[in-house]
């Protein structure tokens, strides 16, 4: 048979209109009209390159099981790939086998995903197109052709609704309002080819790809072996997995609804470095807020205070430190880190004061001579009218 780069792809489209399951929905149209727009077609590919010969004018459907094996054909062979996509890995079938989805599949299991599920079968796109449905944005979505579908999940015994959770998450928000690309969807976590959920030792090395300050100072803390010796995933007993939520000041303390309240209360023997972090948070926080309203009030008034600016931005900066430092789960470096946070806010704040008391100088200034140049005016009218008038 024709090698093809997409063989893969292309002969899945056939086989899941036949014998696919219902949630593994692909583009609408014709394979014929799909294939128009597929990166294969694009490579020089045809539908033989797949499917083979066709038989009495129609082509052989593909089972589910053999779909995989077949995309490993071209997708597994370096030499061959490197004529299209000289960077692209070609061990996705290896980890594919690795994956949940894979051993299952292995195992004659059919209703768990294959290459067509994720990627399509005619209309395949390149991952960095935007309509490809595993392109970044997309992700959550495709996933959630299975993970959201509560009947075919209860099979496999899972009752939960993982991509709806993470559609509520601050990585979501990220990704599909601001459209940060980098930020974390599905597929960057478990993986893609070889999605595998991670387990608890392995969640925290996931979560440091992206948060590597936060990972090394809770390493160094004393919660690291507590929380081993606990047999609880590090990261996730604070943030939740999917449904993660946006830090905030408000979660340390020792009063619901402070987070650290779920476990501490004020007789543990760290009680007093929560309340130093909780303290030192608001001040920091109190004290930014306030310059920022002085700095802004001068501005508008029309003056300039960019010096106040700058030492605003660097509090800021001790700020968003600050907060990554609580991951040490100790005072001493937190409060070495927002200490001088609090002194900068309070010097963006003196500069903003000093450029507003300088405006009422000014005001002050410009109306005596005002009234100075007034007076001027009057004295001069006066003895204007008191010279004698011109003879003619």
């Amino acid at each position: 048979m024709t090698r093809g780069f997409g063989l893969c792809l292309i002969m899945l489209a056939v086989g899941l209109a036949t014998a696919g399951p219902s949630w593994a929905q692909i583009p609408s149209g014709t394979p014929s009209d799909l294939f128009r727009d597929d990166v294969h077609a694009q490579a020089g590919l045809t539908c033989d390159s797949c499917h083979g010969k066709a038989t009495g004018g129609e082509y052989r459907s593909i089972a589910r099981t053999e779909i995989a094996p077949l995309c490993s054909r071209c997708h597994s062979d370096a030499a061959y790939m490197r004529r299209f996509r000289p960077q692209l890995r070609v061990d996705q079938y290896a980890q594919y086998l690795t994956s949940t989805h894979g051993k299952r599949m292995s195992s004659g299991e059919t209703r768990v995903a294959t290459c067509s599920d994720c990627h399509g079968g005619h209309g395949i796109r390149p991952v960095q197109d935007a309509r490809s449905p595993v392109a970044p944005p997309r992700v959550a979505t495709t996933c959630a052709r299975c993970h959201s579908d509560a009947a075919r999940m209860s099979a496999f015994g899972h009752q939960d609704n993982p991509p709806a959770d993470w559609g509520k998450s601050v990585h979501a928000k990220a990704l599909l309002e601001r459209g940060d690309t980098s930020a974390p969807t599905c597929s960057t976590c478990h993986g893609s080819h070889g999605a595998v959920p991670p387990g608890v030792t392995s969640v925290a090395l996931i979560c440091s790809q992206c948060h590597v300050r936060e990972a090394e100072l809770f390493r160094k803390s004393p919660k690291k072996a507590l929380f081993e010796s606990l047999g609880q995933a590090e990261c996730l007993t604070c943030h939740s997995n999917h449904e993660i939520e946006a830090p905030a000041d408000s979660w340390i303390g020792l009063k619901d609804p402070a987070l650290c309240s779920t476990c501490h209360d004020d007789s543990v023997k760290g009680a007093a470095d929560i309340v130093a972090v909780q303290e030192g948070l608001q001040r920091l926080s109190v004290g930014i807020d306030r310059a920022q309203r002085v700095l802004d009030r001068a501005e508008q008034a029309g003056m300039l205070v960019d010096e106040g600016r700058l030492v605003l931005r660097d509090a800021h900066e001790r700020q968003i430190l600050a907060r990554v430092t609580v991951h040490a789960f100790a005072a001493k470096p937190f409060t070495e880190t927002a200490t001088p946070g609090v002194a900068e806010a309070a010097r963006a704040e003196a500069i903003g004061t000093g450029a507003l008391q300088e405006l009422q100088f000014r005001r002050k200034g410009l109306a005596v001579a005002t009234v100075l140049i007034v007076g001027f005016l009057v004295t001069l009218w006066v003895k204007i009218r008191r010279l004698p008038p011109i003879e003619p």
